[in-house]
């Protein structure tokens, strides 16, 4: 689809195209974000893509429904990281 056919839409038409492009993203990510899940486990080491925790290596302590806490390893600080962020 490009912008001439966009244009020509209606907006109760434009709406409803919204809704479903809407709605295949949260799909979508939900999807990514289950077959990452699964993959993990307690005691895995992981990074996390995030500026602030850059470079350091993490242990998984618990797995929540959207997030995962994460331990640093030899040290006590631990977060809270959406499963999204998560790299192996």
């Amino acid at each position: 689809m490009n912008l001439s056919n966009l244009s020509s839409l209606s907006l109760s038409e434009l709406r409803s195209l919204n809704e479903a492009v809407v709605s295949m993203i949260k799909h979508k990510r939900a999807m990514e974000s289950s077959i990452k899940k699964v993959s993990l486990s307690v005691g895995m080491k992981v990074r996390v893509n995030h500026p602030k925790l850059a470079g350091r290596e993490l242990e998984i302590k618990k797995i929540s429904r959207t997030k995962a806490t994460l331990g640093v390893i030899g040290g006590f600080a631990s977060y809270n990281v959406p499963i999204s962020m998560i790299e192996y």
